[in-house]
C-alpha cells in the first residue's frame, strides 16, 4: 500500500517517490546537484573521445607504420566508431537495469585494455583489433556516462549538464589532438599512445571512490523499445538527425588534420593546434547552448541553430583558400555540435522517455556512431580515388542540408 505525504511529513524514500509526480520525484533523488561528480563525469567523457580521436593526428606516421593506404587507416579510425556505436545500443538497454556506474568501471577496464594493445600494435589487424576492443570500451563509457548524470540531476538543469558533459567530450578531443603530436615529437608512436591506458586506470579508481550508486530515471509509461520502430519522429531523429549528421560532421572529426597537412601544409603540430583550436568550440559552446535549450519551451529550435551552423561551415571548406578561413568554418561546425549533440540527447530521453532515458540514448547515439564508422572509410577512398577534399566537404554539404530538413520534420510538445 502506498502513502500519501502530507504537507510537511518527513520523507520515506521508494514510498515517497511512488506517490509523487515524476519531476517532483526526480528532484528528491537529487536534493542537492552533486556538482563535484560532474567533474568526474566530464572526464570520462573526455577519455572516451582521446581515444576515439587520437590517431586522427598521427595518420601520415600511422600509413608509414602499418604500410597501408588512406582507406585502411581509415577504417582503424572507423573501427573504434563500429564496435562504439553497437556497445553504445547494448549498453542503453543494460544501463537502467545493470546500473551505469557498474558498466562505467567495465568500461575503464576494457579501455586500459585495447589502449595498451592498441599503442603496442605494429600490423593493420593488430590496430584494427585494437580498435574494435576500445569501441566496445567507449560504448560501455559513454550512454551509461551520460545516463548517469541524466539521473542525477533535476530536469531543469539537463540542458545545462549535458552541456557540461559534452564539454568534457570536446577537452577530451582538445587533449588528443594537441597532445598526442607533442607527446609523439617527445616519446614516439607508442609512447604518445600509453598516456591513455594510465588515463584510464586512474579515472577507474576516481569513478570507484568518487560516484555514488544512483538510481535509474523511472520511466513515464510502459513503452517498449519494439514501439519506437511505429513513431515517425524517431525514425527522423535516429536516421535524418543522429546518423546522417554524424556522417557529415567525421569529416571534421577525422580528415582536419590531413585537410590542413596535404592542402595547406602545416606540420604535424601546426595541424594539431590548429584542430585543437577548433574542437575548442565544442568545448566552449555545449554549456552555452545546454543552458538555452533549458530556457527554451522546445530543444527543437537549437538543433535547427546548430544544423544550419554545420552546413555554413562545411559549404565555406569547399571555397576556403587559407588556411585560417579554414580553421574558422571548422570552428564553426565544432559549435555546431555542440548545439546538436548534447540537445540530441535530451531530446531523446525526454521525447522517447517510455522506453527509458538510458535506452533512448543509447538508440539515437548508436545511430550516429555507425554513421562514424561508415564515414572514416567512405572518405578516405574519396581521397585514394583522386576527389579530393572538395569532394569530401561537398559530400558533407549535402548531408547537412539533409539533416537541416529532417530537424523542421520533428515534432516536440512544449515542456511548459
Amino acid at each position: 500500500m502506498t502513502s500519501i505525504r502530507r504537507p510537511g511529513s518527513p520523507r520515506s524514500g521508494e514510498r515517497r517517490e511512488a506517490s509523487t509526480p515524476p519531476a517532483r520525484a526526480a528532484r528528491d533523488r537529487a536534493p542537492s546537484p552533486p556538482w563535484a561528480a560532474l567533474l568526474v563525469v566530464c572526464s570520462v567523457l573526455a577519455l572516451h573521445n582521446i581515444m576515439r580521436t587520437a590517431p586522427v593526428t598521427v595518420v601520415e606516421e600511422l600509413r608509414l607504420r602499418y604500410a597501408v593506404d588512406y582507406a585502411r587507416i581509415g577504417n582503424v579510425i572507423g573501427a573504434y566508431t563500429l564496435t562504439y556505436g553497437l556497445a553504445q545500443l547494448a549498453a542503453g538497454l543494460l544501463t537502467d537495469r545493470v546500473g551505469s556506474r557498474r558498466l562505467m568501471l567495465l568500461g575503464l577496464a576494457l579501455a586500459a585494455i585495447g589502449a595498451t594493445a592498441f599503442a603496442a600494435a605494429r600490423s593493420y589487424p593488430a590496430a584494427l583489433a585494437a580498435r574494435l576492443l576500445m569501441g566496445v570500451a567507449g560504448g560501455c563509457l559513454y550512454t551509461p556516462t551520460l545516463a548517469y548524470a541524466f539521473a542525477a540531476f533535476p530536469p531543469g538543469l539537463r540542458g545545462r549538464v549535458m552541456g557540461f558533459a559534452e564539454a568534457g567530450v570536446g577537452a577530451g578531443q582538445v587533449l588528443a589532438v594537441v597532445g598526442i603530436p607533442l607527446l609523439f615529437g617527445a616519446a614516439g608512436l607508442t609512447g604518445a599512445f600509453l598516456a591513455v591506458p594510465l588515463i584510464a586506470a586512474g579515472l577507474a579508481a576516481a569513478v570507484a571512490l568518487g560516484l555514488r550508486p544512483i538510481a535509474a530515471v523511472h520511466r513515464a509509461g510502459r513503452g517498449s523499445v519494439r514501439a519506437l520502430a511505429r513513431s515517425r519522429d524517431f525514425w527522423l531523429l535516429l536516421v535524418g538527425f543522429a546518423f546522417v549528421g554524424m556522417l557529415a560532421q567525421i569529416a571534421v572529426l577525422a580528415w582536419l588534420p590531413t585537410y590542413l597537412r596535404r592542402v595547406h601544409g602545416l606540420g604535424v603540430t601546426a595541424a594539431g593546434l590548429s584542430t585543437g583550436i577548433v574542437v575548442a568550440g565544442l568545448m566552449v559552446f555545449s554549456p552555452v547552448f545546454g543552458a538555452v535549450s533549458d530556457r527554451a519551451a522546445t530543444r527543437r529550435p537549437v538543433m535547427l541553430i546548430g544544423a544550419a551552423m554545420a552546413v555554413t561551415g562545411f559549404a565555406v571548406l569547399l571555397v576556403a583558400g587559407h588556411p585560417a578561413v579554414a580553421v574558422a568554418a571548422a570552428v564553426l561546425v565544432s559549435a555546431s555540435m555542440a548545439a546538436t549533440i548534447p540537445t540530441q540527447a535530451v531530446f531523446a530521453s525526454e521525447r522517447f522517455a517510455a522506453v527509458g532515458a538510458g535506452a533512448a540514448i543509447g538508440i539515437v547515439n548508436a545511430g550516429g556512431q555507425v554513421a562514424a564508422s561508415v564515414g572514416g572509410p567512405l572518405y578516405g577512398a574519396l581521397l585514394d580515388g583522386g576527389l579530393g577534399f572538395a569532394a569530401v566537404w561537398g559530400v558533407a554539404t549535402a548531408l547537412g542540408l539533409v539533416r537541416v530538413a529532417a530537424v523542421l520534420g520533428l515534432r516536440e510538445p512544449p515542456r511548459r
